[in-house]
């Protein structure tokens, strides 16, 4: 209902005659259909994730489909849970956000409330073609194991890394790098290495039949560089104009993957797609953690807060291109701040609500300035009582910095560009 039709109603309720009601706004007249209006916002925030063969549990293409969910629908968009954007407003400005508008959440639940119609299908938008399973369309080059990977139906967390030729002829700028699990049920994470001496190649051992070798806690090699990684809930982006990744001819790339077992045997070949810069790359990406491996989450704790902090050198200008913060299951908030040695403070994320399923990168829409001597500092809040439903362990137990996705981890990646 408009302005005026809630005004209208007020009048109503106080005693006014019913001819002083003023009428309803053209808007609040006109039907909301799944054709006309909800299959639009659908479009624009929610099919991205939600068709077949990607990370959305279900597929809102069609309104059959919609139509089931569309209580819940209601309930997840105005608690706002979807579609999935973790950072607190205000707290940077990022590409991208799928933040819902209130107009759009309060037009859903009219529909919902008024019966979920379909419309005309007549009325309906042209469809959204997801044409390949690549989010940023035909990748330049594709990159993959040349076997499955079996993950065991029990036992801890497995790190495999897979030493794979990219084949490159000549150097090339990479401007995108898309990860691509087939097996997301078991995929913790990946992280991808640099090696162009070719050392991953030597690796692994004798009878091991499966593809790839162990790799708890690193790839067991000084990399030669970073190309990137996956985390649930990541999607791919493109580096902003003039920024890329070198990555030198005869190169192999190493696919770290952390697998989680669920407790029945499943495969996994996850594939990589490297997007090559068309443009002059002016700048090189690099890379910078920002980490506390030392800290202990006493057992029953609910609100234990565990720190960060390095100053850049006093040589160094930078600017932040990206914010990758990363917890595990006990993570509840983690908030990343600046501080410039004449004590402005410049907040660069802030996540209160953290959820180890929709982990994402976050490019800035204006890279960050980053001055000599400034202070980065990241504050990160841990739920380790029984009263969290994520806590692996039941009755709690005292937690410490880990590999498994049992131990838990303060960690936040930095990618910028140095001036």
């Amino acid at each position: 209902m408009g302005l005026a039709g809630r005004l209208g109603a007020a009048f109503f309720l106080m005693g006014a005659v019913a001819w002083s009601q003023p009428p309803r706004s053209r808007s609040a007249n006109i039907p909301v259909t799944f054709s006309n209006q909800i299959v639009r916002i659908f479009q624009q925030h929610c099919l991205v994730c939600h068709h077949p063969g990607d990370i959305g549990p279900f597929s809102l293409l069609s309104y059959p489909e919609a139509a089931f969910r569309a209580a819940s629908i209601k309930a997840q968009t105005q608690a706002r849970q979807m579609p999935p954007w973790k950072p607190v407003a205000g707290h940077g400005e990022f590409l991208n956000e799928r933040r819902l508008p209130q107009r759009q959440i309060d037009l859903i639940a009219r529909w919902v409330d008024e019966g979920a119609p379909e419309g005309d299908p007549s009325q309906l938008p042209p469809p959204l073609v997801f044409a390949d399973e690549w989010r940023l369309g035909p990748p330049d080059l594709v990159i993959e194991p040349q076997s499955d990977f079996t993950v065991p139906a029990q036992g801890g967390d497995v790190y495999r890394c897979f030493s794979l030729p990219s084949g490159l002829l000549q150097s090339r700028q990479v401007k995108a790098v898309e990860v691509r699990p087939a097996n997301r049920s078991v995929v913790h994470h990946v992280l991808l290495f640099q090696d162009a001496l070719g050392i991953s190649a030597l690796m692994g051992q004798a009878g091991d039949p499966q593809p790839g070798y162990p790799c708890f806690g690193g790839p067991g090699f000084l990399p030669t560089g970073i190309l990137g990684g996956w985390v649930p809930g990541n999607l791919p982006q493109t580096l902003p104009e003039g920024v890329g990744i070198s990555t030198p001819a005869g190169v192999r790339v190493v696919m770290q993957v952390h697998y989680h077992p669920n407790g029945v045997p499943q495969s996994d070949r996850t594939r990589i797609g490297l997007y090559f810069a068309r443009e002059t790359i002016r700048k090189e990406l690099l890379i910078l953690p920002l980490l506390n491996t030392s800290f202990v989450i006493p057992p029953g704790a609910s609100s234990h807060t565990v720190t960060a902090s390095l100053v850049t050198p006093a040589f160094l200008t930078a600017r932040l291109i990206a914010i990758v913060p990363h917890m595990h299951l006990l993570g509840r908030q983690i908030r990343v701040e600046a501080t410039a040695r004449n004590g402005q403070r410049r907040p660069l994320i802030f996540i209160d609500d953290w959820d180890f399923q929709w982990q994402d990168s976050y490019y800035y829409k204006d890279p960050v300035l980053v001055t000599p001597g400034t202070r980065l500092d990241v504050t990160a809040v841990y739920d380790n009582s029984s009263a969290n439903p994520r806590n692996p362990n039941n009755p709690p137990r005292e937690m410490r910095w880990g590999e498994q996705t049992t131990d838990e981890m303060c960690l936040v990646f930095l990618a910028y560009t140095l001036e």
